[in-house]
């Protein structure tokens, strides 16, 4: 690939809002550092487009699906879904559903990609894939040659969420874009294990880079997480931060908690959710120990979160929490937390590993206590486990440098790096 003299040029999809996607910003980010012009196309919550910057990035997002605003059509038109699944699944038998945002995806994004030339489309997910791989093809169209890179974040046979049929469908638009994609990236060893079958990539290998914390952009939390849970700063306390649903395993942290009256914990995530309604009402006698905090900043979540004892990872049986490290083990490593996980192949065998906390058998609150128990009682021990060499090998700066390996090397370029910026969020 030959770039004219200019900075080479990517174009990352991701079919979510982009603030609460780590991964989409590091990356947005650490190339725009590197001397890469970066857009993310990624899709507004509303009716109308809207722009934000990280660093040298922009961040452009479209409405890229639906925009439902009255719930009663919302419910309506889930219902109608619904049946229609269930009429194609009996009736059709082997029918191959279409990709949900698909063309208006496409359609919102190609007009952009054709003004903006990038040299690499970077697709975010299973769900970015096909639309990426039809933009690649419209500038190929138009005359403009841009390498393909798949980030397959998840592993979609162990997506609980996906009905067989759809579930297909995305498998085989996976198949047929990564025999075109100049890179497929893996956020782990045992996610790549799996991927290499799944794809059908035969001697190819996916290219790792784990989806750790940014250690150098990070700043100090405006806010105090003691302060925000009214307590002192001998009381123990545990943390749970990031996403919520059933199958994280709070209900056991609830449970182990009416067992442990001198321990509270943190559950820092969006109190807007459903399942963290459920669990705010779940845990009622034990309101006054179990707080639940509304995200900080990405840039201030480490500094933020070493105010607690224990970072907590009590999820279930799932096969992708067995393949994959996720972001919050990294978070609670750079914030120098002991981790609590519970026995999902991967981190567990990392906490063996490491000697950086204990494991507990999923589901198990009897011997979640335990763990908490263990951990409380000799907290520097497991913090000892955080020596600068392993809190580096699990920085975004280390895996940084493998994403701009891969980059340089997909576009045949050597960009001149820039005087790094802020990772912070603006405009909008």
């Amino acid at each position: 690939m030959q770039i004219p003299d200019r900075s080479p040029r990517t174009l990352h999809i991701v079919l979510n809002a982009v603030t609460e996607d780590s991964r989409v910003l590091k990356c947005a980010w650490s190339l725009g550092n590197a001397g890469w012009d970066v857009i993310v196309a990624g899709a507004t919550p509303f009716t109308y487009n809207d722009e934000l910057t990280i660093g040298y990035a922009t961040i452009k997002r479209l409405p890229l699906k639906i925009v439902l605003k009255q719930s009663f059509i919302a419910k309506v038109l889930r219902k109608l879904r619904y049946y229609q699944r269930r009429f194609q699944a009996r009736f059709l038998g082997g029918y191959t559903p279409g990709i949900p945002n698909w063309g208006r995806a496409t359609k919102a994004i190609t007009p952009l990609a054709l003004t903006f030339k990038p040299d690499v489309v970077h697709a975010h997910d299973y769900t970015a894939l096909p639309i990426a791989g039809e933009i690649v093809a419209a500038l190929a169209k138009a005359g403009h040659k841009a390498a393909l890179i798949y980030d397959a974040h998840e592993y979609v046979p162990g997506v609980a969420h996906l009905k067989a049929p759809l579930m297909r469908s995305y498998t085989e638009q996976e198949i047929t874009y990564t025999a075109l994609a100049a890179s497929v990236l893996s956020v782990s060893e045992g996610m790549s294990e799996l991927l290499i079958p799944h794809l059908q990539m035969g001697n190819r290998h996916p290219e790792i880079v784990a989806n750790d914390p940014l250690v150098e952009g990070q700043q100090p939390s405006k806010r105090n997480l003691r302060q925000d849970c009214g307590i002192a700063a001998d009381v123990p306390l545990i943390i749970y931060s990031g996403a919520v649903a059933p199958q994280r395993g709070i209900g056991t942290v609830i449970e182990g908690l009416r067992k442990m009256a001198d321990v509270h914990c943190a559950l820092i995530a969006n109190p807007e959710n459903a399942s963290v309604k459920d669990l705010i009402l779940q845990a009622s006698d034990i309101a006054d120990r179990f707080h639940v905090l509304p995200y900080v900043p990405n840039a201030e979540l480490v500094s933020y979160l070493s105010g607690g004892d224990i970072g907590l990872i009590p999820i279930h049986h799932k096969l992708n929490h067995e393949i994959s490290l996720i972001t919050k083990f990294g978070e609670y490593m750079q914030a120098r937390l002991p981790i609590v996980v519970s026995d999902v192949k991967t981190m567990a065998a990392e906490v063996r590993r490491l000697g950086n906390g204990e494991v507990f058998v999923a589901l198990d609150t009897d011997d979640f206590v335990r763990a908490i128990r263990e951990v409380l009682a000799d907290k520097a021990r497991y913090q000892s486990a955080y020596t600068d060499e392993v809190l580096m090998e699990r920085s975004w700066e280390r895996q940084a440098e493998n994403l701009l390996t891969i980059y340089n090397r997909v576009a045949n370029v050597n960009p001149t790096s820039r005087e790094p910026l802020p990772f912070t969020i603006t405009g909008g």
